[in-house]
């Protein structure tokens, strides 16, 4: 095996293609945005994400790599293109088909096909009935196709693609076979071997986990406001007993994955799926509780004679440094709260969007951020990015800070008096913090 093609070169397809290249691989990347073909091509990443760019030029250099704007032949064929989902929150999987049709016009005897977008349970075998129909030939003797997820957190992709261990769900032994010598080039992490269905499952169940989890961090932050206590100090303490281990909350869940992955259970297995529902509805309500928050303090200001207050929001993205915006809960209160024009100043803040994008979304573009928290009257802290680390007490006085995410209480939890003291002293120094 020493030609793989790869068909999307989106989050996942390009950090695998250049994982590959890197590997030895000669590797042909594809994808249906010519732009974004141009763009690879001359050395631009088109996604952040740390070292991307380094080894996208030493690819290029090397001629391991490079972009294409038609399907290339191939002896691997991997399809890592996106799953959305429907407005009615079906899973769409016409990515899926159209480059399953594309590779069954390209697949030869003796090819394997790697399926890695996050799909529904039954999905591979839908590819596989594709990619027959068109081809002629037939799964588990003139081809070979196995199903094997992607396991990455963006920020660590290349880390992650290299040491996290892999699923490989096989329609047959020897697709398993290819696909663990596929793999066992670049991934250092155990190559674990099972069915492709299961392989599917496990792949939903993981992120479907984590979300169910949030949603119990959410929960458990929503009793303390109620209680008027400090959900970080709980969860911290809570923690401490050996047998505990809760996440953080924070202002809602995004990203492709745990936002998402969960419908496709609950579409395909609605009468086994009550407790991923009803964490769905405490994630998706988040959001809509932290505008509450917003409101309240912007009626309470207005009372005080601040008849239209300046509100900051800090950060965009669905999670803490990186520029990926998908289902983020942090861009769906930035937006609620900017329709509120007629009675606030808004600004949003996050240097990881680009101008380009910002402009996009209609927010203004600003780049400094002391300035505009000196401005601010009411201050949303909705994403923990690094760059905000530097947020000192003293830059805050007098304002309104709602903190859903627990930035404060981590930059300041360290200091003398422990969690509880660090806590109090926050919302009873000069500005008023409301998580």
């Amino acid at each position: 095996m020493k030609k793989v093609s790869v068909v999307g070169l989106g989050y996942i397809g390009l950090p695998t293609a250049l994982i590959a290249a890197q590997a030895g691989y000669e590797v042909c990347g594809f994808d249906v945005n010519r732009e974004k073909v141009d763009k690879i091509n001359t050395g631009d990443s088109v996604i952040f994400e740390p070292e991307i760019s380094d080894r996208l030029w030493d690819v290029l250099s090397k001629s391991t790599f490079r972009a294409y704007k038609d399907l290339q032949y191939a002896d691997c064929f991997l399809i890592a293109v996106p799953t959305p989902f429907n407005a009615d929150k079906t899973a769409d999987l016409s990515y899926v088909y159209n480059a399953s049709e594309l590779v069954a016009r390209r697949v030869m005897p003796g090819n394997l096909v790697i399926l890695e977008s996050t799909v529904p349970v039954g999905t591979t075998e839908r590819v596989v009935e594709i990619i027959q129909d068109i081809s002629g030939l037939k799964s588990g003797v003139d081809f070979f196709v196995a199903y094997c997820p992607e396991r990455v957190l963006p920020g660590k992709i290349f880390k992650e693609l290299i040491d996290n261990d892999r699923v490989i769900g096989g329609t047959c032994q020897r697709a398993c076979e290819l696909a663990r010598m596929f793999y066992g080039k670049f991934v250092k992490g155990f190559l674990h071997i099972t069915d492709d269905k299961s392989a599917e499952m496990v792949k939903l169940v993981e992120n479907s986990s984590r979300d169910v989890q949030i949603a119990f961090a959410n929960q458990v932050a929503g009793m303390c406001y109620s209680a008027g206590i400090d959900p970080f100090t709980v969860i911290d303490l809570a923690n401490r007993h050996p047998r505990v281990k809760i996440l953080s909350p924070g202002c809602g869940v995004g990203g492709h994955c745990i936002a998402i992955d969960p419908y496709f259970l609950i579409e395909k297995f609605p009468q086994d799926t009550h407790l991923l529902q009803a964490a769905r509805f405490v994630n998706e309500q988040k959001p809509d509780y932290v505008v509450q928050q917003v409101q309240e303090k912007i009626i309470e200001l207005q009372d005080h004679g601040i008849l239209r207050p300046r509100v900051l929001s800090l950060g965009l993205t669905f999670k803490p440094n990186i520029d990926d915006i998908r289902e983020s809960p942090a861009l769906k209160i930035a937006q609620t709260l900017a329709h509120m024009h007629h009675e606030i100043d808004f600004v949003a803040y996050d240097h990881n969007v680009g101008k380009v994008e910002m402009k996009r979304l209609g927010f203004d573009v600003v780049t400094d951020l002391w300035y505009e928290l000196k401005q601010a009257d009411i201050v949303v802290v909705l994403v923990k990015h690094k760059e905000f680390n530097c947020i000192r007490d003293h830059m805050l006085e007098g304002k309104v800070v709602i903190d859903p995410c627990g930035l404060l209480h981590d930059l300041y939890a360290h200091q003398t008096h422990a969690f509880l003291e660090g806590a109090v002293r926050l919302q009873q120094g000069m500005h008023k913090t409301v998580a």
